[in-house]
């Protein structure tokens, strides 16, 4: 197919949880995706208002592809969940990033909200396909092919996560390393490390100064709730007081809990400074922690911003490591 444009993807927000499914969607439909570079530690944020980290980040990501293509995608995320709403900022980005580029390029910011029911999120994306001169017919065959990529991607995950420079977990044209029986004879095994929080903490090496890198190189293996049901993150919050209505919420503090139970050695929660959300998360569990006693599981807490320096990350995390493996040999 003859390739109609250049659609711009800024490699920031929930470019990390859903790229695998932008990218096959719009290359069906005969557009070239183009992807921001990741940034190094010399190059500069922009500052856009008084915003947190991720939402400069954002409108960094989208000045360096505004003059590299025809559209910038940039969806309204109001809802992923059925039961639960995302942060505000998300509502906002497309505009804020339309202030920040100041009209230079026109943005795809068709509304995504799964809690209008039925087949929503199937049809925002038809009427994306719309609005770039697509008929229903080849939007809905485009949507097909790109869940089905998605999936096989996702099946892949583990792999990626534990085999590939953080730099190369989203591009998709990099096979998944397979496991080899070589592989899954090393002992001891190494200490199995949850990574919670935004999906752009975990994974924007710019957010986080490559703490995955550095989690790997200590010999951790790291798991995220990308293996986790949703019916599960509802067990996990079932005796809750109250329900936690953001979607990021529910699944952080789910995830959590899940891995503080069960399924890991060590549990690190990536946040981000100036976030409301894991500010109030962060409260809310370490209350749940004093009053339901201590967890035998270690958990350690990274705040970053665009200050945070490098430097102390490796000894925090030998130091975690430490006591991870202290409690580890205890349960044992």
């Amino acid at each position: 197919m003859e390739e109609k444009g250049r659609i711009g993807i800024p490699r920031a927000l929930m470019f990390y949880r859903y790229f695998p499914l932008w990218r096959p969607f719009f290359e069906a439909l005969g557009w070239e995706v183009i992807v921001s570079d990741r940034m190094n530690s010399k190059e500069k944020i922009i500052y856009f208002e008084d915003s947190c980290l991720p939402m400069k980040m954002l409108v960094t990501h989208a000045a360096q592809l505004k003059d590299k293509v025809d559209q910038l995608f940039i969806p309204r995320l109001v809802s992923v969940h059925r039961s639960s709403i995302m942060c505000p900022k998300f509502r906002g980005a497309p505009d804020i990033v339309r202030l920040a580029v100041e009209g230079t390029v026109p943005i795809i910011d068709e509304t995504i909200d799964l809690q209008k029911g039925g087949n929503s999120f199937l049809e925002s994306f038809l009427k994306i396909g719309e609005r770039l001169g697509a008929s229903r017919k080849e939007s809905k065959e485009a949507f097909r092919e790109a869940e089905v990529s998605s999936s096989k991607f996702q099946k892949g995950w583990m792999d990626r996560l534990n085999r590939l420079p953080t730099g190369q977990l989203f591009e998709m044209d990099i096979p998944t390393p397979q496991t080899t029986n070589d592989t899954q004879k090393v002992y001891p095994p190494p200490l199995r490390i949850a990574f919670v929080g935004h999906p752009y903490n975990l994974f924007d090496a710019g957010i986080n100064k490559d703490t995955l890198a550095l989690t790997k190189s200590l010999g951790m293996e790291i798991v995220t709730a990308d293996l986790l049901s949703e019916d599960e993150i509802g067990r996990q919050l079932s005796d809750l007081s109250k329900d936690i209505y953001w979607s990021s919420g529910r699944e952080i503090v789910g995830s959590l809990f899940h891995f503080l139970s069960d399924g890991a050695d060590g549990v690190i929660f990536l946040t981000s400074f100036k976030c409301g959300i894991d500010a109030l998360l962060q409260e809310f569990i370490k209350r749940r922690l004093k009053v339901h006693g201590r967890s035998a599981i270690p958990l350690l807490i990274l705040s970053f911003d665009e200050h945070t320096g490098r430097e102390g990350l490796t000894t925090r995390l030998e130091a975690f490591r430490d006591v991870v493996e202290q409690k580890k040999e205890f349960r044992d």
